[in-house]
């Protein structure tokens, strides 16, 4: 009887040790897409309007949303970049194809561009647009693109080639 009571304030410690863990354990609310202005560095947002925006038409890259992209293995951080600004009735980037995504990684002279396309945002419930995988190409996780077309829904694998992201493979999924 006395060996359980001895044991039993090591296993209440076990208990509440575990308990903490899950409770800071990063939730899915916590990662993925952020306002631009809370997760992205000042020199990205100004690469971004550089390279994305025309002076003549005032967007705030801050009001845009952003998924810092980490994986295990991955040489350096992947900012992608979804170009729908926050609040806003107009969208710029916007068209009858879509919207426009970039993706930038950190250079020694500021961020370098290696993903430009226009995506349908709408996708079916329970279904991401953009999703990371754990799989490293040069350096750089290869990404799954969920997209609704004429074709039905389909599925684009990207991988990056050292200098930017190409299709290597498109599958369309019946039923989904």
């Amino acid at each position: 009887m006395r060996r359980v009571l001895r044991f039993k304030p090591l296993l209440v410690c076990l208990v509440m040790l575990v308990a903490l863990a899950i409770w800071l354990w990063p939730r899915p609310s916590q990662m993925g897409w952020r306002l631009a202005q809370e997760v992205a560095p000042l020199p990205l947002l100004s690469q971004i309007m550089q390279d994305n925006l025309s002076p003549t038409f005032p967007v705030d890259p801050g009001q845009m949303q952003i998924w810092k992209v980490e994986v295990a293995g991955q040489r350096q951080p992947l900012y992608l970049v979804d170009s729908r600004v926050e609040g806003s009735e107009t969208q710029p980037l916007c068209g009858a194809i879509g919207c426009a995504f970039f993706g930038y990684i950190p250079q020694d002279t500021g961020f370098q561009r290696v993903l430009a396309t226009y995506l349908n945002p709408h996708v079916p419930p329970g279904r991401s647009l953009i999703e990371s995988t754990t799989t490293v190409e040069h350096g750089l996780p290869r990404l799954v693109v969920n997209q609704l077309g004429a074709e039905g829904f389909q599925q684009y694998t990207l991988v990056f080639n050292g200098e930017v992201y190409e299709i290597q493979q498109i599958d369309t999924l019946a039923g989904s």
